[in-house]
């Protein structure tokens, strides 16, 4: 195993979700649980309580009555959702303070959040009923970046630098750069942290789509979801970046280019709102 490997390794085993997170993956194990065992676990963590109420309250959720308390989020929600929504919440705790030098932070965070609001819509339009999920896997579609950003800096500046001058795909250049893609950094974090499998069989995959692959139709929303969030932070338009597009996410999802272009709209209106529930210190102090 390379050197290089070692340390993004390294640099991952040191990355942890907060123990809620775990505490509920002990809880749901049991296959016995009520949904008061789960609200209870929240409810001991203030925190996590205050977050959980403010998402679910939020225009990203859109419920006309206000959920005041965690037995009524949880009931409202279904403990599927409210996973999803925890394990959010424990990324951005986890990783909200990673300090990352030679990385934009701010950029990197609204390109994730911008590519997890793509995810989630597209999987509405595609009649998929784990949006809560694809929010998740399209945060963490390039987490590798953050990670070889830290571990080997050098080597990820050079090349995205390659990616830019030469016009191919970077996580190529970084295959032969590197000897390894910022998808497989991402992948192994999952596995770390012991996500669900479909998780982790998505973001391996979304590079390059294969057709024998599980979870094929959540793959390819990620990887068309990432192409909007890329239009986003490379300012360019989206009809320019999704010529990039793997052929089968298209035939796969049944989307087209103009089903995007109405997406891009409806994640731009939610971006700001979602970076600030997820991020609130990146947001502009008011002044």
């Amino acid at each position: 195993m390379s050197s290089n490997w070692n340390k993004v390794t390294i640099e991952a085993n040191l990355i942890s979700l907060p123990d809620i997170y775990w505490r509920l993956k002990e809880i749901l194990a049991t296959h016995d649980y009520s949904l008061q065992d789960v609200a209870q676990l929240i409810v001991y963590d203030p925190g996590m309580t205050a977050r959980l109420l403010r998402m679910v309250n939020s225009a990203y959720f859109g419920f006309a009555a206000k959920i005041d308390t965690a037995n009524h989020a949880v009931s409202i929600l279904g403990v599927q959702q409210i996973e999803d929504v925890i394990l959010t919440t424990s990324i951005a705790d986890a990783l909200g303070d990673y300090e990352c030098e030679h990385l934009d932070i701010k950029q990197f965070w609204m390109r994730s959040v911008y590519r997890a609001i793509a995810a989630r819509e597209l999987a509405g339009v595609c009649n998929l009923m784990d949006g809560e999920r694809m929010f998740v896997a399209g945060l963490l579609s390039g987490i590798g970046h953050l990670i070889m950003y830290q571990s080997v800096p050098v080597l990820a500046q050079q090349a995205q630098r390659q990616a830019d001058e030469s016009g191919r795909p970077l996580h190529l250049v970084e295959r032969d750069l590197i000897g390894f893609d910022h998808a497989g950094v991402a992948s192994l974090l999952m596995q770390n942290w012991k996500l669900p499998g479909s998780h982790v069989a998505v973001i391996e995959k979304h590079l390059e789509l294969d057709p024998d692959a599980d979870f094929l139709l959540e793959t390819a929303i990620v990887h068309i979801a990432v192409l909007i969030g890329n239009a986003f932070a490379e300012s360019r338009a989206l009809d320019e970046v999704l010529v990039r597009a793997d052929n089968r996410a298209w035939d796969v999802t049944g989307l087209d280019t103009g089903r995007c272009e109405a997406i891009e709209m409806l994640v731009e209106k939610q971006l700001n709102s979602v970076l600030s529930l997820l991020f609130p210190k990146l947001q502009p102090a008011a002044g």
